[in-house]
C-alpha cells in the first residue's frame, strides 16, 4: 500500500536503510505460520540448503558476545546490548510489546568458526530470498507497533553531523584551515 525509507550514512560503514512497508489488509501477517514461512532465525540445514547456510553463516550470525566474550562491542555491563543469545523457542509468538519472538529450536545445528560456537540462539532474522537475491547482511523484522513510525522518522530527520570549532587567528593558511577542519567519511572516500 505504501512504503517510506530512509538512507543512514554512518561515519564507520557503509550507508544502510531503514525501510517500512505497509501491507493491504488482504496482504497482511495474520499468523505465526505466515510469518515463519517469509522470516527465518535459524541455521538452515548445510544438507538441503548448502548456499543458503553459507549466506546465514557469513552475514547473519551476531557475535560472539557472551559472558565468554566480554571484549566484544556490544557488550554492556555483561550483558549484549542487542539481547543475544536469544532464548530457545519452538514456535514464533508475539511479545507483549508487539516484537516477534521468532522459532529458534534447540536442534543439533551448530557453526564453529574461530573456536565460537554459534547455535540458533545467535542467527539474526532474515528473509531467505532476499539474502540470497542481495548476497549481504539483510535484517528483516516484523512489528505491529505504532512506535515503528517514530523510530523510522528519527532517522529521516536527523539530518547531518554537526561541530562547533573555532580557528585561531594565529591560522593565516586558509588551504590549511579547510583541511584540518573537514571530515571524509568512508563512503566519502570511497
Amino acid at each position: 500500500m505504501a512504503h517510506i525509507h530512509t538512507i543512514e550514512f554512518q561515519k564507520r560503514g557503509l550507508p544502510h536503510i531503514h525501510l517500512l512497508i505497509f501491507l493491504y489488509s488482504q496482504h497482511r501477517i495474520r499468523d505465526s505460520h505466515h510469518i515463519n514461512f517469509m522470516i527465518s532465525a535459524q541455521l538452515p540445514d548445510p544438507q538441503l540448503q548448502p548456499l543458503l547456510y553459507a549466506k546465514v553463516t557469513k552475514y547473519m550470525l551476531h557475535g560472539p558476545c557472551s559472558i565468554d566474550n566480554p571484549q566484544a562491542k556490544y557488550m554492556v555491563n555483561e550483558k549484549c546490548s542487542k539481547h543475544f543469545p536469544k532464548e530457545y523457542r519452538e514456535r514464533t509468538d508475539w511479545a507483549e510489546n508487539s516484537y516477534l519472538l521468532y522459532a529458534r529450536p534447540d536442534n543439533s545445528l551448530v557453526f564453529e568458526c574461530n573456536g565460537a560456537r554459534f547455535t540458533n540462539q545467535y542467527v539474526v532474522s532474515y528473509y531467505p530470498q532476499l539474502l540470497l537475491l542481495f548476497d549481504c547482511y539483510f535484517n528483516v523484522k516484523i512489528s505491529a507497533r505504532l512506535g515503528i513510525i517514530k523510530y523510522l522518522s528519527k532517522y529521516i530527520c536527523k539530518g547531518p553531523n554537526r561541530a562547533t570549532m573555532e580557528i585561531s587567528s594565529e591560522m593565516q593558511d586558509e588551504i590549511k584551515a579547510h583541511l584540518n577542519g573537514r571530515f571524509i567519511g568512508p563512503t566519502e572516500a570511497y
